[in-house]
C-alpha cells in the first residue's frame, strides 16, 4: 500500500511539473521554427530535435503515469485491467517512437544522435548520452510484449472484422508487470529528463537567453476551472461510475462464461442426437458483440471515474483525449459515421428484424449516436494524433490536448454511457428474435408431425404415448431441443 501511494503522489509531481513545461517547450519550439530565431542552421536542427524530445517524453510519460494511476486506483479488478491495457499500449507507442525497435537510426533518440554529433562542442554529455542509449536497449530486450495487446487495446479488436473474443486476452496483462516495467523505464526518464534540460541550457538558453525571455505561452491555461461545473455532482457521477462498473464487470464475466461453454454444449447436442443446429451458431457472433459492448462500457467508465476523481487539470485532459479515442470508436464499431455496412447495428441489432421493422429502443439508440456524430468532435484524424505516439503526432496531440472542449466532451460520453445498457438489452431482445426466427424456421421444417399430432391425439394421456404426444407439440413450434428434452427426461425416468 505504501509503495502504490507513493507512485500515485510520485506521480502527481510530474504531471504537474509537465502541465508547467509543455506550454514552454511549445512557445520554444514554435520560436525554433521561425526565422526570428538567428541560430546557425546545424545548432537550430539539433535544438529543435532536443526540444522535441523534451516535449515528447514529458507528452508521452504524462499518458502512460495517468494510465498507470487508474489501475492503481481502481475499485474493481476489471476497471484496473481497462486501465492496464493503455499502461501496456503507451509504453509500447512511445518506446516505439524514441527508440524505433529495430530501426532506433530513425527514432527521435537516433536522430537527436546524429545531429548532436555534427554540433558538439566538447565531451561533456557524451557518457550521459551513452548511458541513456543503453538503457534504451535494455529495455527493449527486458520489459517490451507482444504487439497484439497494444492493438486490441487500441482497436477493441485486431481490425473491424476479427473476433471480439479475442479481448479476453487482455485479461493477461498483470499489475505486477506493469509496476516492473514502470519502475524501470521512470529511471530512463529521470535521466533523459535531466540531460536533456542541461543540453538545451548549454546550446540554446546560455546564448539566446533574452531571445528566449521575451517568448509568451501559445497553447492556453488546461481549463482548471472545469470541474466547477460539476462540483456539486462529483459524489454522484462517482457513485454512478463505480456501480456500473460493477454491474458491467459481472456481465462481462457472464458473457466470457457464456462463450466459453456455448460451442461445447451445441458441439455434444449435434453429437449426440445427429441433428443440424447450424442455425443456434448464429447466436454466437451477437454475444460476441455483447462482449465487446460491455468491454466499451468498462472501458468508458472507468475513464469517466478517473477524470471526477482527478484534481489535476493535465490528468483531466489526458482523460478527455481518452474519452474521445473511446467514444470514436464505440460511434465506429457499433453504429458507424457515414455508413452501417460493417457495424454492429447492422450485423447484430438490426439485422433479425429488417429495416422497416426496428423496435423503439433501436431508434432511440440510433437517435444518440447521429447526435454525438452532428457535435463533430470525433474524427479519424483526432483519434490517430491522440492514438499513435509517433514524433509526427505528438505536436498537434499536444495542441489539441490543450484546446479540448471539455464539457462537450463529458456531455456525450455520458450520454453513451447511459446508451451503452439499452445496446446490451437491444443484443438480448436481437438474441430472442434469432431464437424466434430459428423456431419459425425450424416451424415450417416440422409440418409433418400435423399427421402424427392428429394420430396420437386420443391415445395422449396413456403412459409412453404423453411423451410423444408433448415432443410432437414443441417439434411443431419449432422448438427442437425442448423436443428432444422430453423425450430424454423421459428415457432418464425409466
Amino acid at each position: 500500500m505504501q509503495k502504490t501511494e507513493l507512485i500515485i503522489q510520485m506521480g502527481k509531481i510530474i504531471l504537474a511539473n509537465a502541465e508547467d513545461l509543455l506550454p514552454k517547450y511549445f512557445a520554444i519550439y514554435n520560436y525554433l521554427e521561425n526565422e526570428e530565431c538567428s541560430l546557425e542552421q546545424p545548432q537550430k536542427e539539433f535544438c529543435m530535435q532536443t526540444v522535441c524530445i523534451q516535449m515528447f517524453v514529458n507528452y508521452f510519460y504524462s499518458v502512460y503515469l495517468v494510465s498507470m494511476s487508474g489501475a492503481l486506483k481502481a475499485t474493481d479488478r476489471r476497471e484496473q485491467q481497462a486501465h492496464l491495457k493503455y499502461v501496456n499500449s503507451y509504453i509500447i507507442e512511445g518506446y516505439k517512437a524514441l527508440w524505433g525497435y529495430n530501426k532506433p537510426g530513425r527514432s527521435m533518440w537516433g536522430k537527436f544522435i546524429k545531429k548532436y554529433w555534427l554540433v558538439k562542442e566538447d565531451n561533456v554529455f557524451d557518457s550521459d548520452i551513452e548511458a541513456i542509449t543503453n538503457r534504451l536497449k535494455e529495455y527493449e530486450r527486458s520489459a517490451l510484449t507482444d504487439k497484439d495487446e497494444r492493438d486490441l487495446a487500441m482497436h477493441y479488436q485486431v481490425d473491424k472484422g476479427s473476433n471480439p473474443r479475442e479481448l479476453l486476452k487482455l485479461e493477461d496483462i498483470t499489475i505486477e508487470k506493469e509496476l516492473e516495467r514502470y519502475e524501470q523505464f521512470g529511471i530512463i526518464f529521470r535521466m533523459m529528463g535531466n540531460c536533456i534540460t542541461e543540453i538545451l541550457d548549454h546550446y540554446l538558453v546560455q546564448k539566446k537567453r533574452d531571445e528566449l525571455m521575451k517568448l509568451h505561452p501559445i497553447l492556453p491555461p488546461l481549463f482548471p476551472f472545469d470541474q466547477y461545473v460539476w462540483e456539486s455532482k462529483l459524489a454522484e457521477m462517482n457513485v454512478v461510475m463505480t456501480r456500473n462498473i460493477a454491474c458491467q464487470s459481472k456481465t462481462f464475466g457472464d458473457c466470457k462464461e457464456q462463450l466459453l461453454k456455448w460451442p461445447k454444449i451445441f458441439k455434444k447436442i449435434q453429437a449426440e442426437y445427429k441433428i443440424d443446429l447450424s442455425d443456434c451458431y448464429d447466436i454466437l457472433p451477437t454475444s460476441e458483440a455483447m462482449l465487446a459492448i460491455t468491454y466499451m462500457s468498462l472501458d468508458l467508465c472507468s475513464t469517466l471515474k478517473l477524470y471526477f476523481n482527478s484534481s489535476l487539470p493535465l490528468e483531466r485532459a489526458i482523460a478527455l483525449s481518452r474519452m474521445n479515442i473511446i467514444c470514436y470508436s464505440i460511434i465506429d464499431r457499433v453504429y458507424g459515421y457515414t455508413s452501417r455496412v460493417g457495424s454492429y447495428w447492422e450485423r447484430y441489432l438490426t439485422k433479425p428484424y429488417g429495416e422497416d421493422n426496428l423496435p423503439n429502443v433501436l431508434l432511440e439508440i440510433g437517435h444518440v449516436m447521429e447526435t454525438c456524430i452532428n457535435t463533430n468532435l470525433y474524427s479519424n484524424e483526432k483519434r490517430l494524433v491522440f492514438v499513435h505516439l509517433k514524433k509526427e503526432n505528438f505536436i498537434p496531440a499536444i495542441k489539441m490536448l490543450y484546446t479540448q472542449n471539455p464539457l462537450k466532451e463529458i456531455e456525450n460520453s455520458i450520454a453513451i454511457v447511459k446508451v451503452l445498457p439499452k445496446i446490451q438489452r437491444a443484443i438480448k431482445e436481437s438474441l430472442a428474435q434469432i431464437d424466434k426466427n430459428i423456431k419459425n424456421r425450424n416451424a415450417k421444417k416440422y409440418q409433418w408431425v400435423d399427421g402424427y399430432i392428429e394420430k396420437f391425439a386420443p391415445y395422449k394421456d396413456r403412459s409412453g404415448m404423453n411423451t410423444i404426444y408433448l415432443s410432437l407439440l414443441e417439434l411443431k413450434k419449432g422448438n427442437v431441443l425442448e423436443a428432444l428434452d422430453i423425450v430424454k427426461n423421459s428415457e432418464i425416468g425409466k
